[in-house]
């Protein structure tokens, strides 16, 4: 049997995933996207009696993407954005909403600050580039910025209409009633919702269960990489693991008061109420 990492499969994979994805998980880095996979995926292995957890991110043999015995066939990603010299001008329609037009997509989104707070944790800890600047400075880089993230959520509000069906997931909804927002996305994901599934599910993803897996070291593994779900640094420094606070509002813990101030007035200039976090949302 050839390796998932083999080129043929590799080849296959390019041809066929993309045709026979039916739905995306489409978001920003740190905005809920592995929360939001652990939890969906302990769900579809407990109603299908899987023995592994799945991640969303696997094909089978042909290269079409993985299905299960409940809901579409389905993918997390963070297409199309790219973190070496990619700017807010380089965003357009073409690539970051052409991809899915005949695709259903649940989009995801977080406090742009808590959400830039967290990249910039990541950048200090877990990637290996020598960054050293502060969040300030990571806020207004062009590439790692405030203003990329404001023309990717800025397209999708103007073309979210454009898919073939659209569902928008806050982050601060899914923590203040994981069980309700959910049941939600299983709805919207045409799968029956089975309660004692559900609570499991959401139980095992709550965030000290997830953390738990994480510092065991024992993580699940994407297919088509091999690498942890958990991308972490240190173990012994709890700013570097991927599992970290999930803080709503955490930002204030790194922003001065004046700096925190300017950027949430920038924030509900540039940001559409259509995502809630502007004063008149």
């Amino acid at each position: 049997m050839l390796s998932p990492r083999s080129l043929p499969v590799r080849v296959l994979r390019k041809l066929n995933h993309h045709r026979t994805t039916e739905l995306y998980f489409v978001g920003y880095p740190k905005t809920g996207n592995t929360w939001t996979r652990y939890m969906l995926g302990r769900y579809v292995q407990l109603v299908c009696g899987l023995p592994y957890l799945p991640l969303f991110d696997a094909t089978d043999r042909m290269g079409c993407c993985e299905r299960f015995c409940v809901g579409p066939a389905m993918h997390f990603t963070h297409r199309p954005l790219l973190w070496h010299d990619q700017k807010a001008s380089d965003l357009n329609f073409e690539n970051v909403i052409r991809p899915y037009i005949e695709k259903r997509v649940s989009l995801l989104i977080r406090h742009p600050l808590d959400t830039l707070v967290s990249l910039w944790m990541q950048r200090l800890h877990r990637v290996h580039d020598g960054y050293t600047g502060t969040l300030t400075q990571m806020i207004e880089d062009p590439v790692w910025g405030i203003e990329k993230l404001f023309r990717f959520y800025e397209l999708w509000f103007e073309h979210h209409g454009r898919v073939k069906d659209f569902l928008l997931v806050r982050y601060e909804d899914m923590r203040a009633d994981p069980e309700t927002v959910f049941r939600g996305i299983l709805d919207y994901l045409e799968i029956s919702p089975q309660d004692d599934g559900l609570r499991q599910a959401v139980a095992d993803a709550d965030f000290e269960s997830m953390k738990k897996v994480e510092l065991s070291g024992e993580a699940p593994k994407y297919p088509s990489s091999g690498y942890s779900m958990f991308a972490n640094g240190d173990l012994n420094n709890a700013d570097a693991l991927h599992v970290r606070r999930g803080a709503v509002g955490g930002f204030y813990d790194y922003l001065q008061r004046d700096e925190a101030g300017r950027l949430l007035d920038l924030i509900n200039r540039r940001l559409s109420v259509f995502y809630g976090y502007s004063n008149g949302s």
